[in-house]
Order: C-alpha cells, then sequence, then structure tokens
C-alpha cells in the first residue's frame, strides 16, 4: 500500500509539477527495497507466516519489481545459501570481469582500480538483473527446470518484464506527458536501488575477513560451519537499520537458520554466539554498516592488488 500511495503521488506531482515528480523517486525507491528486502526475501525462504500461501504471495512480490521468482528460487534459495561463497556454484560475485570479488576470478590490470569504481558499476546491478539475465537465464537454460517450471517462468518473464516497463515507463509518460521525465525517474530509482540492495547482499559476504573457495571442497564439511566461515554480521544493535533492511544485517542467524522469521534473529543471536565461544568457532561481527561498507573497500582493494 505504501508503494501505490507514493506511485500515484509522483503521477500526480509530475503531470501537475513536471519535473518536481523526482522529488518521489527516493521515497519510492525505498518502498521498492522494503517491498524486496522485508517482504520477498522472507517469503522465497517460506519464513514470512506460517501460511504456505501468504508466503506464496510474498515472494511473488519480486515479480511486482520486474523479477522471477522461480529464478531468484535457484539463483538465491539453492545456489547461494548451499555453497556460500564457493567460485562456479555461488553466483552473487558474478560481474563478468569488470570486478574481482573472489580470489579464483582471473585478475586483470584495471582490478587495481576496482575499490573505486565499483561503486559506481553495482548501480546497473537491478537493471541487468531484470532486463537481462532473467531472460538471458531462460533461453540458455542455466538452471535444471522441468517443463512445467519452464512454462511457468516463460509467463512470469512476460507479465514481470511487461508490468516493469509498463509502470515505470510507459504509464509516467502517458499521465506526465513527459518520455524525458519518465526515463529519468525511471534511471534514478533503479540505480538507487541496485547500489542499496549490493550494499545489503554483499556485504555479508565480500569483506576482508570471510572464506571464499575455489572449490566445495575446500569448505569445510558441516554446513553450519561453511556458513558461519563465509559470513558475517553487520550494526545487529541499529533497530532501524534492521527492520529496513529486514533483519539481514543478522546474516549468519539468516544462513543458519533461513526458515525462521528475521523477526526472531535478534533471539537466537546470543545462542550461536554462545555456541560459537564454546566450541572456539570464530563469529566475526562488524559493529556498525560504515565498518562493513569499509571491510568491503579492503576487500576490493586486496583483489585488485
Amino acid at each position: 500500500s505504501m508503494w501505490f500511495v507514493l506511485y500515484f503521488a509522483y503521477l500526480f506531482i509530475g503531470r501537475t509539477y513536471g519535473w518536481y515528480g523526482l522529488l518521489m523517486v527516493v521515497p519510492l525507491a525505498f518502498a521498492m527495497l522494503c517491498i524486496v528486502l522485508s517482504v520477498m526475501h522472507d517469503g522465497s525462504h517460506g519464513s514470512f507466516s506460517n501460511s504456505r500461501l501468504w508466503n506464496s504471495i510474498a515472494n511473488y512480490s519480486l515479480a511486482f519489481a520486474g523479477g522471477s521468482p522461480i529464478l531468484w528460487h535457484q539463483l538465491h534459495v539453492r545456489a547461494h545459501h548451499d555453497h556460500t561463497n564457493v567460485i562456479g556454484h555461488d553466483q552473487d560475485f558474478e560481474s563478468g570481469g569488470l570486478i574481482r570479488l573472489h580470489p579464483a576470478q582471473p585478475k586483470h590490470p584495471a582490478h587495481r582500480f576496482q575499490r573505486f569504481y565499483a561503486w559506481f558499476l553495482y548501480g546497473g546491478h537491478s537493471l541487468r538483473w531484470i532486463l537481462v539475465d532473467d531472460i538471458k537465464d531462460y533461453f540458455t537454460h542455466r538452471w535444471p527446470l522441468n517443463k512445467a517450471q519452464r512454462k511457468t517462468l516463460l509467463i512470469e518473464i512476460i507479465l514481470g518484464k511487461t508490468w516493469h516497463l509498463t509502470s515505470y515507463l510507459v504509464i509516467p509518460w502517458l499521465v506526465t506527458g513527459s518520455w524525458q521525465l519518465a526515463l529519468t525517474f525511471y534511471a534514478i530509482h533503479w540505480v538507487l536501488l541496485s547500489v542499496a540492495l549490493i550494499l545489503i547482499f554483499a556485504m555479508a559476504h565480500l569483506t576482508e575477513v570471510q572464506e571464499m573457495h575455489a572449490t566445495k571442497e575446500e569448505g569445510k564439511q558441516d554446513w553450519a560451519l561453511h556458513q558461519i566461515a563465509t559470513t558475517v554480521d553487520f550494526a545487529t544493535k541499529n533497530r532501524v537499520l534492521s527492520w529496513i533492511v529486514g533483519g539481514l544485517n543478522f546474516q549468519i542467524e539468516h544462513h543458519i537458520f533461513p526458515k525462521i522469521s528475521h523477526t526472531r534473529y535478534h533471539l537466537i543471536q546470543p545462542v550461536i554466539k554462545e555456541y560459537c565461544r564454546e566450541h572456539g568457532v570464530r563469529y566475526f561481527e562488524y559493529p556498525t554498516f560504515r565498518a562493513v561498507l569499509a571491510g568491503h573497500y579492503r576487500h576490493l582493494k586486496m583483489l585488485g592488488a
């Protein structure tokens, strides 16, 4: 409901006051960020509700943003959570060679500057994901899907991309009468959202302290220990941030217990910490969001050096 209120406010202001409609770009991007992080993400893990129906509805809110729930399940719920930080299995650090995020990736001379330019490239993540990657994954058969799943996936892609382009470009253009305003709003909105999503999802796995493996055999044999070794928490005392990001700053808790609602992460964190202390398992937590950003910067610098 928050998204629709802000969306219609954007259309009204754009139609009545023209370029002042851009004032709504940050609030609307924030609303979409909350949908993706606090609703869709929990739904995709079956932790949004005790009801399978409501989990499914929450999961399909990704299609509201233009993405494919089926491909998200393959990319995130299975590949990322089953093989965190393992090259060739976890796809979260693929960048087409533009950024070196894993020590097993090839190094190029330009990577020595990646700690400066990577932040700008992050701005294109969501649009590449929505407009290119989903469609490419379908036609290249990237994931093992049966005929029924591929049929559903095709419907998701057609309807999701059509809604995405219609809601963000066609309707604003027709209502405001300015394709320049619609296109500018669209670009700024998705750049902001892209950077926000990267800074939330990537920070917990891509700093200088997590383990990063070239093969599955290199990882710890115990699945839970592997999750702790490849993941960190950050700014868990910041309640406002925890609400905005859907508890994803409690990333260790989420990776060990992905089917628990994010509203319970702060309750199980002390138990996991105590277990790690008793068994000599390293548990790493950055105290602030600024600290984890600095850790990611050092990660970029180290792998580009």
